[in-house]
């Protein structure tokens, strides 16, 4: 299941709010941390519900790169 955009940003919201409530460094951190990956998940949903075309994000491609590296090298010794 698919979350959609305003739920994604609920929880971006949610995730932000307990780093501005809580005293501990480390909470907040993460928090802050959940909050930033909340909000690409909305910007994704966003982009299914709007039909824009789905694009790998940089980070997305890199990896996406690294395995297709790794299979051509593995290929190449076989």
């Amino acid at each position: 299941m698919l979350n959609n955009s305003a739920m994604c940003k609920r929880q971006a919201a949610h995730h932000r709010q307990v780093a501005a409530a809580s005293s501990l460094e480390k909470v907040r951190g993460i928090a802050l941390k959940a909050a930033g990956v909340w909000e690409i998940q909305a910007a994704e949903a966003e982009a299914r519900e709007t039909g824009t075309p789905d694009v790998l994000s940089r980070a997305d491609a890199a990896i996406a790169m690294e395995f297709r590296l790794e299979e051509e090298a593995l290929t190449r010794q076989s």
